[in-house]
């Protein structure tokens, strides 16, 4: 509003008609919301000859003052301009974004702080035909309370947390988290898209890490040691909305379950020349198929526990990428096919695809893609049903990128070594792939579940509080009455571990470093 030269009528004299200027007024009620929205009768103008704008303060008398030329003091409230749309029979819709943490705020904005109480008015301004002054009115002043952030928790495994995509350094040395990874994409494409919504957000995502590692056990560094990478990821968050006073998380970004059934060590035996071939041994792939069956009770335990920690709002859930696709066709194309062996390409000491990989024979590759990888993702896929997640599908988007494609989407075991200096990286995403596979399916879920978020929230606080206890309460009981099959699951996850960890290298192929192996 312009200090100089206007007519403002004070929402007190206004008539009737007047204050039906304003309907359907919705202002920021939910978690993270910074839009409000309100339906302005134009009166014959245009929308390019309305100016709409929400005036708002702590202190209600400078709002209410605001409208009165002797009495307003442009230090004491704040203004918001608003942007009008869908302009139909005489009619608009004023929609304004209050700025926040990740919002600048205008000349006349000002952030103001979850959990402040906010007094507020919409106000229209135009100049009158024939009229040398502007004429603003105003809805009367109301009140409202400004939200707490969005909470969203990203847990997950090493190909959650960005395994074989380092960049310049760990976000966490120990968990191997890095800035690429496909979750920490979207959730930066998230925030910086959707600037109506004010967020926080904990990632605890770790390489290595098993569903039990969410909800049962602290993270060893190996299995079977004592030293922890980082305690119980769900703890870990509860912890976090504790420290922050926050209520409730509103949305879980995970994935998980690779690493119950051993699928990322058993791969890696392959590739990393382990004694015996994974299809022919049939003691370790009857684990890998006991725990495949077994992923259904542990997702539910996890749920039980998270929902008896916490006020939980949406679950979004992705499952594996194939990394087992590419083969080259010759002239810069490559073939849908799983990954087969090619004695002239790991002869030459350009090509990514080297003695090791070349290892794993066609039998091999084909055995994995079938009786882990599909049965692994149907496993997600049917958790996700039961549960009511909501499910990110990318099993297919590295369809010809895969580990067999040098130009493609995954590490080889010299390309992980090259670019993180361990085999950590080996048949994980590298940065492109991330970027590729994970980023914008997510981001799109991660739109889709907040606006369903938004939707289903309970505004009234002591109801909402209320269905909380009880839904926690239910979920303790669940978990407890199940105690029984969670410690028989860790220790047999643990004898699985220790029995994949001790086939590693019985034979060492000799020495490989950055030097000797090609990108």
């Amino acid at each position: 509003m312009k200090k100089t030269n206007v007519l403002l009528v004070s929402s007190f004299l206004l008539s009737n008609a007047l204050l039906a200027q304003f309907s359907a007024i919705k202002m920021p009620m939910a978690p993270g919301v910074r839009k409000a929205t309100a339906t302005v009768n134009l009166n014959g103008l245009s929308t390019s000859q309305a100016k709409v704008s929400v005036v708002y303060g702590t202190d209600s008398m400078a709002v209410v003052n605001a409208f009165n030329m002797q009495r307003r003091d442009p230090s004491k409230y704040f203004e918001s301009p608003a942007t009008l749309s869908n302009a139909t029979n005489g009619t608009a819709m004023a929609t304004v974004i209050f700025p926040h943490k990740d919002k600048a705020a205008g000349r006349r904005e000002r952030v103001f702080n979850p959990g402040t109480k906010l007094f507020y008015a919409w106000a229209r301004t135009n100049t009158p035909a024939g009229a040398s002054s502007e004429l603003t009115l105003n809805s009367p002043v109301r009140s409202f309370t400004m939200p707490r952030p969005l909470t969203i928790a990203y847990l997950g495994d090493s190909y959650a947390s960005g395994e074989g995509a380092k960049g310049q350094a760990w976000l966490n040395e120990a968990c191997h988290r890095s800035a690429n990874s496909g979750g920490e994409l979207a959730i930066r494409k998230f925030k910086r898209e959707r600037t109506d919504i004010e967020m926080d957000y904990i990632n605890t995502t770790c390489s290595g890490a098993r569903l039990l590692d969410f909800f049962a056990v602290a993270q060893p560094v190996e299995p079977g040691k004592t030293p922890v990478k980082q305690g119980i990821q769900v703890d870990i968050v509860a912890s976090w909305l504790s420290r922050n006073n926050y209520d409730g998380l509103d949305i879980i970004l995970a994935d998980g379950g690779g690493n119950d059934v051993g699928f990322a060590s058993v791969v890696s035996a392959g590739l990393l020349s382990f004694l015996k071939e994974v299809r022919e041994d049939a003691q370790l792939m009857g684990d890998v198929r006991r725990e495949l069956n077994r992923l259904p009770e542990t997702y539910s335990l996890f749920k039980n526990y998270l929902e008896s920690k916490m006020e939980v709002g949406r679950v979004i859930w992705f499952n594996y990428p194939n990394p087992m696709t590419g083969n080259p066709l010759g002239g810069g194309r490559y073939d849908a096919n799983i990954c087969k062996q090619d004695n002239i390409r790991a002869a030459n000491p350009l090509d990514c695809w080297g003695p090791l990989e070349n290892q794993m024979s066609n039998q091999d590759w084909q055995f994995v893609h079938d009786n882990i990888f599909l049965v692994l993702n149907q496993r997600v896929a049917e958790a996700a049903a039961a549960h009511g997640w909501d499910f990110v599908n990318i099993a297919n988007r590295a369809l010809r990128n895969g580990i067999c494609n040098c130009e493609g989407y995954f590490n080889t075991l010299g390309q992980s070594i090259l670019s993180q200096g361990d085999h950590n990286g080996t048949m994980h995403p590298n940065a492109t792939g991330f970027r590729e596979i994970y980023r914008d399916p997510i981001y799109n879920q991660l739109n889709s579940s907040v606006d369903r978020f938004h939707t289903d929230y309970i505004a009234d606080a002591r109801a909402r509080a209320i269905e909380a206890a009880k839904q926690r309460a239910r979920a303790a009981a669940a978990f407890k009455a199940k105690m029984s099959q969670l410690t028989q699951i860790v220790s047999e996850q643990s004898k699985l571990s220790s029995r994949i960890n001790g086939l590693r290298l019985l034979k060492p192929q000799p020495a490989l470093t950055p030097k000797t192996l090609k990108q």
